[in-house]
């Protein structure tokens, strides 16, 4: 298999919560519009019979009123959301699953520690969270399992969440 591939940034679009852009939709860009690449980098020149994707991404605005727009690819450190795509499985008793982004990079408060000491177990959270996002605190206060002490590794970063902030160990 192999395939041809480029891209190119269109407009951006408001759109409803949830609504995949398409490029059959009405108010998509024709294949005709100067904008969509005419060709690969290795040279191929696409048809009207090749595969056509547009693909989208969400801007967040900071809900701490600073200036600022990301999106989540982009989302600087200390930026929080809520990962509502993730199954049931991976959210906290809040119906929640926060991330969080760290100096050494994004953060899935509610999944599973790599050292978890009770990976057959779904009712622990190996990082136990309290607070209401923006201001939470991540511990071991709560049912969980031996992994660390409430920190995260990640990268080279070592640290704690508390209070909505993060704190190097």
């Amino acid at each position: 298999m192999s395939y041809h591939n480029a891209q190119t940034p269109f407009d951006e679009v408001v759109r409803e919560q949830g609504k995949e852009v398409r490029p059959d939709d009405d108010d998509a860009p024709l294949h005709n519009d100067p904008r969509w690449p005419r060709k690969c980098e290795c040279g191929y020149e696409f048809s009207e019979a090749d595969e056509w994707q547009l693909f989208s991404e969400n801007i967040y605005v900071r809900a701490d009123n600073q200036p600022g727009e990301y999106s989540l690819r982009h989302a600087p450190v200390g930026a929080m959301w809520d990962a509502s795509w993730f199954p049931d499985s991976w959210k906290g008793s809040d119906g929640r699953c926060l991330v969080v982004v760290t100096p050494g990079g994004e953060w899935m408060i509610d999944s599973r520690a790599s050292n978890c000491t009770m990976p057959n177990d779904n009712v622990h959270k190996c990082w136990v969270r309290h607070g209401e996002p923006p201001n939470i605190t991540v511990d071991k206060n709560g049912v969980t399992c031996g992994a660390g002490a409430g920190s995260i590794q990640r990268g080279s970063y070592h640290g704690f969440l508390r209070n909505g902030m993060l704190t190097n160990a």
